[in-house]
């Protein structure tokens, strides 16, 4: 895929367009640490029956980095340039795929903008994180080595999380330094905001939107992930009552690599019912 850019309010965004006229355009956002080309294996089932968009969230892949939270990561903000996105490139209502931290900007969006949007998936995202979940992120942040040494350095380390993950790290979210090491290529400022206070006023603004999406709703849960609980379910299903929760049994948070056909199914079915 060849990315393009485009100014979207004080940044320049790299987005990607899988063209097939005709059939209904779907915007892709992909999760945090990752970017774009983590939908590749998804994109090659998905491109059959939707004009593609993908595009890399500010702080990832080829977009640029915000000056700093409140500056350039709010859900406000994000919203907004999701928006511009959508007048200058989509120019018409869209399906909405979100994974993770793309999920969660997608509730933003769909319950700011409920008109734009004509179907969202959330593929394991949630307005919050289970405690379990924040624990293990929060590790797996103070965990990934700071710089890696080499290229063998970096194979070695993510495939050890799942095979065949250190070829598309590599490939496309770590950089060269002067060096000679790696390292990896998200901006740690849109990671959450700076206080807790912050923090608790994003998550109820989640919370808020979620209430307020009118479209068809799709969460794909993955069962061997702690990003979303029992406790979490029953709040979406509750603030969202036309959502279906599906369980993707024996999956973990990253089914967009391991089991992109099985995701592809739900989403397709769900799309074409929409």
């Amino acid at each position: 895929m060849d990315s393009k850019t485009i100014q979207l309010g004080n940044s320049n965004y790299a987005y990607y367009e899988i063209a097939n006229p005709g059939k209904p355009k779907m915007l892709m956002l992909h999760g945090m640490m990752v970017e774009s080309h983590c939908f590749e294996k998804l994109a090659e089932h998905l491109k059959v029956h939707y004009h593609l968009f993908l595009l890399d969230l500010k702080g990832h892949g080829k977009s640029d980095n915000g000056k700093s939270y409140d500056e350039g990561y709010t859900n406000d903000i994000i919203a907004a340039d999701l928006l511009a996105f959508q007048k200058q490139i989509i120019q018409e209502p869209f399906h909405l795929v979100g994974y993770s931290l793309g999920g969660q900007y997608s509730l933003k969006f769909a319950g700011t903008y409920p008109e734009l949007v004509k179907s969202m998936t959330l593929i394991d995202s949630a307005p919050t994180l289970s405690s379990k979940g924040i624990f293990l992120i929060l590790y797996a942040l103070l965990t990934v080595p700071k710089f890696f040494r080499n290229k063998e350095h970096v194979l070695n380390y993510y495939n050890s999380k799942l095979a065949g993950l250190g070829d598309y790290m590599f490939k496309y979210c770590v950089s060269e330094s002067t060096n000679g090491r790696y390292l990896l290529r998200y901006d740690k400022k849109n990671l959450s905001p700076n206080t807790l206070g912050k923090a608790a006023i994003r998550t109820k603004d989640l919370w808020e939107s979620s209430r307020k999406i009118k479209s068809p709703a799709l969460v794909l849960r993955a069962e061997k992930s702690a990003i979303i609980d029992n406790k979490i379910e029953r709040t979406m299903k509750a603030n969202m009552p036309q959502a279906n929760v599906v369980l993707m049994k024996d999956m973990g948070h990253e089914l967009v690599f391991s089991n992109a056909k099985e995701v592809f199914e739900q989403i397709h079915g769900f799309v074409a019912k929409a």
